[in-house]
């Protein structure tokens, strides 16, 4: 499991994939985003987005997407986690 500054909820730990490799293939990040395989290539097309091509290869370096999401993640101070199931 990813370590994390924050604790993750159960929901949150049972439903997130695991990111065990160093760098991801674009199924990977697509089931971690939950978005479809054509949104998962624009993003490795985007220029503010980690990617490694290899020839026809792309992989993502793991700690480099995790911190890209994280900066474009705005959680509310407000905004209350209480209600969830655990």
């Amino acid at each position: 499991m990813i370590k994390s500054k924050t604790k993750n909820t159960a929901f949150e730990q049972a439903n997130r994939p695991a990111l065990v490799n160093a760098y991801l293939t674009i199924a990977e990040v697509k089931c971690y985003l939950n978005i479809s395989q054509s949104a998962a290539y624009e993003l490795s097309h985007r220029k503010d987005f980690p990617v490694c091509r290899f020839g026809s290869s792309i992989r993502i370096p793991r700690d480099a997407f995790l911190a890209w999401i994280e900066s474009r993640t705005y959680i509310p101070a407000n905004l209350d986690f209480s209600n969830l199931r655990g």
